[in-house]
C-alpha cells in the first residue's frame, strides 16, 4: 500500500504541474462590474478622417521584393558595390560596362562575349538570415528564392543589343520540376530592343531565372524582368504591378492614408528623386539602399515610384502624404544616439551639440519648385508641362493632393531657413494643402521644444509630425503624452510608433500578443486625444523574413506565403471600428491595468468602446447607454491570449486574431466579460442600425490555441509517465488482488 501511495503522490504532483502551466488566469477581479457609462450628452469632438494609415518605405524587401511583384532583384546592374549582385553569370566573359547606356539614367549593362554555352541566373530576393536571426548565411543570399506556382505564367522581358552574336537564346524557371525552355532570337536588335514572352511553371516551387546562351560573338543586356502575370494592376497600371496577397494584406488595415518617401539620389549636384521615379521603369534612377552593406546588398528600382504610391492611394480610398527630403543636414551617429536616448540629459540636448555635415545641396528656391513640380505632376492638366507627364503615364483625372511633408524627422536652425520659405510659397499657390513639417528626432529636450515654440508663433495651421521610431521610446510612458498639448495650435502625426514593452520574443515572435496590447494601449490615448493627433502609423508594415530590417512587423513574408502578425490583427480592428466622435467617459480603471476610449458614429449609428486589458486577470464590465435610441445587437471583436507570449508563425496553424461574438442587452445596459491580456472592441448599433452594417471579420483560418513552448515539451513526457505510471499502478493492483485471492483459497 506504500507504494500504491507513493505512485499515487508522484501522478498528483505530476498533474499539477501540468495544470500549473495550462491553468485559466487568475479569477474574476473584485471589483464588482465597474461601469462604463456612455452618454450621448458626452459626444466631444470630431476624429479626423485620416487618423489610421500606414507608411511603406524600402527596408526588409518591402517594395522591390515584396509588394513589388517583380522578381529579378538588380535587373539593371546598377547595384553601385557590386554591379553584379544576386546574378551567378557562370564562366562566360563579361563585363559592366557604360559606353553605350541605353539612357541617362540607366547607366550599367551587362555585356557578354560567348563563345559556346553560357548562362546568367538571377536569384530574386533572396533570404539572407538564418532563420529568426541576424546572422548571415552565405548559401541562403546564393540560393533562388523566387516562388513560382503551378500553372502560374510569368511576363519575361529584357532589353537586348547585339554586337555581333550568332546563336540561339532562351529563357526558363529554374526549380525541380520545371523543364521547359523557352526560346527567343536577337538576331534584330541592332539597337537597344525589348524582348517579351510569357513562360508558365509547371511546380509550385523557389526557383531562379536563367537566361541560356549558346553561340558566338558579343551582345549587351539590361533591364531583366520576371512579373507572374496574377499580379495586382498588372496590364492596368501602366509600368508596374504589385504581389497580391501583400495588396490584400494592406487593403485590410483600411489605411486613410498612406506616407510615402522620396528616396534621394545625389546625381549632377542634386538631391531630388521623386522626378526619377516616374516613367517607363528602364528610365528611374536605381539606388543602393541604405539599409543595406556590400554583402547584404539590395537596391530600390524605384518601381514602386511617386506615380505608383498614387495610384495605390487611390485604389485603397487612402490620402497620399509624400514626403520630402530636405538635406539640408545629416546628424553624426554619434551625437544622435544621445539625442535618442531618454537619458540623455536635456540641458546638453541643444543644437551646438548635434554636429552638421552640409551636404552640396540646391538653393532653396529651387528645392520649393521640386515639390511644386510634384503638386503639378498630380494635379494638373493636359496644358501644364508635369500635368502632361501625368497623363503620358497613363492617368489622365488629377490625383487629390491635400498634405505634403517636410522630412520625417530632420530638424536644426537649417530647417526653419528653408522651411520658411517652402511654407510662404506653397501656401500661395497651393492654399487648401497642408503642409507637414518635423519636430526632430527626440521627443525631449531643448531642441524639441524649440520646435513647439517656434510653431506656437509662426505655424499653427501646420500638422507636426512626431517621430516615434527610436527604440527607446516606451509607449506606456507616452499614454498621457497629449492630454496636456494645447487644443488650438498645431495638430500631430504620430510616425513610426511600435510596441517595445519587456522585449518579449525576437524576430517575428516580437509581435505577439503583449506587443499588440502595448500598440493599442497606445492608441486608445490617441483616439482620447484625437483633437491633436490627426495621423498615426505604425512603425513596420511589411518585411521579408530572414531578410528583414527589424524584429517586428504588421505583415511577414517570404516568396509564398504571408504572415499577418498579432499586431496586424489589432491594427485591423481598431483602424476598422473608428467611429466620427470621441465620447467623454469618467471611466478609469488604469490603475488597474485597463485602457479604454469610446467613439460613436454619428452618420451610421454605432457606438464603439475600446477595452485592452494589461493584466492576468477577467473583468466583467457593465457598459451602460444612455440618450441613444433603441439599442440593439451588441457585438464584440476581441483577441485574447493566456500567455504573453502568445503569436503566428509560418507552417503553423493561427493562434491570435480576432474573434466576434454577440452580446445582450438589457435596459441600455450591455454586460461584457473581457479576458485576460485581451483587446477588446465592443460594438454597439443604435437608432435604425441593425447591426448588418457594422464592420465584419475577413474570412480568416481556423483559429488554434497557442500552447506554450513549455507545454510543448511538458506534456508529452507528463502523458508518457502518466501511462507508465497507470500500467503500473494497475499491475500492483492485479498482484495485490491476486495474492489476496490465493490467500483466501488457503
Amino acid at each position: 500500500m506504500k507504494k500504491f501511495a507513493s505512485l499515487f503522490m508522484i501522478l498528483v504532483l505530476m498533474f499539477t504541474v501540468v495544470f500549473s502551466f495550462t491553468g485559466s488566469s487568475k479569477p474574476v477581479s473584485e471589483k464588482l462590474n465597474p461601469t462604463i457609462n456612455i452618454s450621448a450628452d458626452n459626444i466631444s469632438y470630431g476624429l479626423s478622417d485620416t487618423l489610421y494609415g500606414i507608411s511603406l518605405d524600402n527596408n526588409g524587401y518591402a517594395l522591390d521584393g515584396g509588394l513589388v511583384s517583380q522578381l529579378v532583384n538588380n535587373n539593371s546592374f546598377e547595384y553601385s558595390s557590386n554591379p553584379t549582385a544576386g546574378w551567378n553569370i557562370g564562366s562566360i566573359g563579361y563585363t559592366v560596362a557604360t559606353e553605350e547606356k541605353m539612357n541617362e539614367n540607366n547607366e550599367n549593362y551587362l555585356n557578354v562575349t560567348v563563345s559556346g554555352k553560357g548562362s546568367a541566373e538571377n536569384f530574386g530576393y533572396t533570404e539572407i538570415f538564418n532563420n529568426k536571426s541576424f546572422q548571415f548565411n552565405n548559401r541562403k543570399a546564393k540560393t533562388g528564392d523566387m516562388g513560382f506556382v503551378e500553372g502560374e505564367s510569368y511576363a519575361f522581358s529584357a532589353f537586348f543589343k547585339n554586337i555581333d552574336f550568332v546563336g540561339t537564346m532562351s529563357v526558363s524557371l529554374n526549380a525541380e520540376g520545371n523543364t521547359e525552355k523557352y526560346q527567343f532570337n536577337i538576331e534584330d536588335c541592332k539597337d537597344w530592343t525589348k524582348i517579351s514572352l510569357e513562360i508558365k511553371s509547371d511546380v509550385t516551387a523557389d526557383g531562379s531565372l536563367v537566361i541560356n546562351f549558346e553561340g558566338d560573338g558579343t551582345f549587351y543586356m539590361d533591364s531583366v524582368s520576371l512579373i507572374p502575370v496574377n499580379s495586382y494592376g498588372y496590364s492596368v497600371w501602366k509600368y508596374t504591378s504589385l504581389r497580391p496577397d501583400l495588396y490584400k494584406a494592406i487593403k485590410g488595415l483600411s489605411p486613410s492614408f498612406i506616407r510615402f518617401y522620396e528616396d534621394v539620389a545625389q546625381k549632377d549636384e542634386t538631391v531630388f528623386g521623386w522626378k526619377d521615379t516616374i516613367g517607363p521603369l528602364e528610365t528611374r534612377v536605381q539606388l543602393s539602399t541604405t539599409y543595406r552593406d556590400n554583402d547584404r546588398f539590395s537596391v530600390n528600382s524605384n518601381s514602386m515610384g511617386f506615380y505608383e504610391y498614387l495610384l495605390l492611394c487611390e485604389d485603397l480610398g487612402a490620402i497620399p502624404v509624400p514626403v520630402f527630403d530636405i538635406s539640408i543636414a545629416t546628424e553624426k551617429e554619434d551625437n544622435l544616439e544621445k539625442i535618442l536616448n531618454e537619458d540623455f540629459e536635456e540641458n546638453t540636448n541643444t543644437e551646438e551639440n548635434i554636429d552638421e555635415e552640409f551636404l552640396p545641396v540646391p538653393e532653396t528656391e529651387e528645392y520649393v519648385q521640386n515639390i511644386l513640380d510634384f503638386i503639378e505632376y498630380a494635379t494638373g492638366d493636359e496644358t501644364t508641362h508635369w500635368g502632361a507627364k501625368r497623363i503620358e503615364d497613363g492617368h489622365e483625372k488629377p490625383f487629390d493632393i491635400k498634405y505634403i511633408a517636410i522630412d520625417d524627422s530632420q530638424m536644426n536652425e537649417n530647417y526653419w531657413s528653408a522651411f520658411n520659405t517652402i511654407y510662404g510659397e506653397i501656401n500661395a499657390k497651393y492654399p487648401n494643402i497642408q503642409l507637414v513639417t518635423s519636430s526632430g528626432k527626440a521627443l525631449i529636450g531643448v531642441v524639441y521644444d524649440g520646435v513647439w515654440k517656434n510653431l506656437d508663433a509662426t505655424y499653427k495651421n501646420v500638422l507636426v509630425n512626431e517621430y516615434f521610431g527610436s527604440e527607446k521610446v516606451s509607449l506606456y510612458n507616452n499614454l498621457h503624452r497629449f492630454d496636456d498639448y494645447e487644443r488650438s495650435g498645431a495638430k500631430v502625426t504620430v510616425e513610426s510608433f511600435a510596441s517595445n514593452a519587456d522585449g518579449i520574443g525576437s524576430v517575428i515572435t516580437s509581435n505577439n500578443i503583449w506587443s499588440a496590447i502595448e500598440n493599442t494601449a497606445f492608441l486608445t490615448s490617441v483616439e482620447r486625444n484625437a483633437d491633436v493627433v490627426q495621423m498615426a502609423s505604425y512603425k513596420w508594415i511589411l518585411e521579408k523574413r530572414n531578410a528583414q530590417q527589424g524584429k517586428m512587423s504588421l505583415v511577414w513574408f517570404d516568396s509564398q506565403d504571408i504572415l499577418l502578425s498579432a499586431d496586424y490583427y489589432s491594427q485591423m480592428i481598431f483602424a476598422n471600428n473608428k467611429g466620427t466622435n470621441y465620447i467623454s467617459t469618467d471611466f478609469d480603471m488604469e490603475s488597474d491595468g485597463i485602457y479604454h476610449s469610446a467613439t460613436v458614429d454619428t452618420t451610421n449609428k454605432v457606438i464603439y468602446v475600446k477595452l485592452v486589458n494589461t493584466t492576468n486577470r477577467e473583468y466583467k464590465f457593465n457598459i451602460n447607454v444612455d440618450g441613444f435610441n433603441n439599442v440593439n445587437n451588441p457585438s464584440v471583436q476581441y483577441m485574447a491570449e493566456k500567455f504573453k507570449s502568445a503569436y503566428n508563425d509560418f507552417d503553423e496553424f493561427l493562434h491570435v486574431a480576432p474573434k466576434e461574438a454577440q452580446l445582450t442587452v438589457e435596459d441600455n445596459i450591455i454586460k461584457y466579460n473581457m479576458n485576460s491580456y485581451s483587446i477588446s472592441v465592443v460594438r454597439i448599433p443604435y437608432d435604425k442600425n441593425d447591426g448588418s452594417g457594422i464592420y465584419a471579420l475577413p474570412e480568416m483560418e481556423i483559429v488554434s490555441p497557442y500552447i506554450h513552448p513549455m507545454i510543448e515539451n511538458i506534456v508529452p513526457i507528463a502523458l508518457v509517465s502518466l501511462v507508465l505510471v497507470t500500467g503500473v499502478i494497475i499491475l500492483i493492483v492485479r498482484i495485490t488482488h491476486h495474492k489476496a485471492v490465493r490467500k483466501d483459497e488457503e
